[in-house]
């Protein structure tokens, strides 16, 4: 069988995932006092709602307050409580429902969800990999990400007893494994499994199902809506510290604004290779490949090709593996301009 979002099924009825009833949400329980750490006083300041109080069967289990991230550290001091906008929020409750419905044993599993820009900026300035990756995997805060909005959540399932199902990769992989847009090259290759695929599939079946949308390079990242729906009906949470709050939410400073036509302008290109030096079109060294030259962090970088699309230039890829450019990798542009990866897939959602 081909494994695909269209095919989608309950191992047990082998029903299709198809548009469910949504669940009446049980009335919440009182919650016992409990202190609440300042940056959750900013989520709350902001407007934000605890994803708990809409729906107990929904786990938190946030990675950046434990060291399971690719920082290696702990970077939301005491938060154990996820935020998102209240529509944001709504469409998880109705996601984690649908879930439930089908597979009643399965349960959502929040990683991430609102994060202030503060800490984006913290974990692109703290990225101990080269800047050529470090775009390729992390939201540059110069643009911001809809996490900064409120309005983007990282996600898995787990069964009832707290075992999250097997995604292929772990959150936060910096590995191609962990693209959807990869997943059918990767299983005909043996690096990921059938059931590894289908369980993301059965996520991103009933995540899109509640009205979220996935990116090419994340399994686990959805987004609520788009960067301008965002910018428009949503503020942007700055600080993480509360002592920031009052002073900023007068005089807001927000990233470099995109231009209009930003999104309309993003392609993909197949890199090639680095060079410290300027090649000549005609080098040995190009293998006979009429290659578009760049000058980024002090080097000359060789593409092939202008897509619209990751999946585009997959082929591609293969073709310069077959010439000897093994490590042949995609990178974005706007226009002219290197961009990052997830950047650009989240400005063409």
């Amino acid at each position: 069988m081909v494994i695909n979002d269209a095919n989608v099924f309950n191992y047990k009825s082998k029903v299709p995932i198809t548009n469910n009833t949504r669940f009446v949400i049980k009335p919440k329980v009182i919650k016992k006092y409990r202190n609440i750490p300042d940056i959750e006083k900013v989520m709350k300041s902001y407007g934000l709602v605890d994803i708990s109080d809409l729906d107990s069967n929904i786990i938190v289990k946030l990675q950046y307050s434990t060291d399971t991230n690719f920082l290696k550290k702990n970077i939301y001091g005491e938060l154990t409580h996820a935020y998102l906008q209240k529509e944001v929020a709504e469409k998880l409750v109705n996601a984690s429902t649908d879930l439930i419905s089908i597979l009643p044993s399965y349960r959502i599993v929040v990683l991430d969800a609102a994060r202030p820009l503060s800490l984006q900026k913290l974990m692109w300035n703290e990225t101990q990999i080269p800047n050529d990756l470090k775009e390729k995997y992390i939201a540059n805060p110069l643009y911001g990400s809809l996490h900064n909005y409120g309005a983007a959540v990282d996600v898995t399932i787990s069964d009832t007893l707290g075992n999250l199902l097997d995604m292929g990769t772990k959150f936060d992989s910096f590995d191609n494994l962990a693209y959807p847009s990869y997943e059918q090259e990767n299983l005909k290759s043996g690096k990921l499994k059938p059931q590894q695929i289908n369980n993301r599939l059965i996520l991103r079946s009933v995540m899109k199902l509640a009205g979220f949308s996935p990116i090419a390079t994340e399994w686990w990242h959805f987004n609520s809506c788009t960067r301008d729906y965002a910018k428009k009906n949503y503020k942007l949470i700055v600080s993480h510290l509360l002592s920031e709050v009052a002073e900023i939410k007068e005089n807001v400073t927000k990233p470099e604004k995109l231009k209009e036509q930003y999104a309309n302008d993003i392609n993909f290109r197949v890199q090639i290779m680095t060079s410290s030096f300027k090649l000549n079109k005609n080098s040995k060294i190009l293998n006979g490949v009429e290659a578009d030259e760049y000058y980024h962090n002090g080097l000359y970088k060789y593409t092939v090709g202008k897509y619209k699309s990751i999946n585009d230039c997959l082929s591609i890829i293969k073709e310069m593996q077959t010439k000897g450019f093994n490590d042949a990798f995609i990178v974005a542009f706007n226009k002219n301009k290197r961009i990052g990866i997830k950047d650009a897939s989240e400005l063409i959602e």
